[in-house]
């Protein structure tokens, strides 16, 4: 399932740094306000989903993404 993969792929990007547990990932999880990512983090996460899901995402489709669950609906369009 999409948002299973698309958690953990944040928890592995994020979690060193900081200490996150993929429980506590949700669907409305903002990247900014929650999980506090910076645009290196958001960086690094978008290079992960397009290795996981074999997608190339455009800056534009990245326009109005607040959440962990507009991510998932974004990945279930492209592939």
């Amino acid at each position: 399932m999409v948002i299973d993969t698309l958690k953990e792929i944040i928890a592995d990007a994020m979690g060193s740094r900081l200490k996150i547990d993929v429980s506590e990932i949700k669907e409305d999880t903002e990247f900014i306000a929650d999980l506090h990512a910076d645009s290196v983090d958001i960086a690094t996460i978008i290079c992960e989903i397009e290795d996981e899901f074999n997608i190339e995402i455009e800056d534009e489709q990245l326009e109005g993404i607040e959440t962990v669950g507009d991510v998932a609906e974004r990945i279930e369009e492209l592939i």
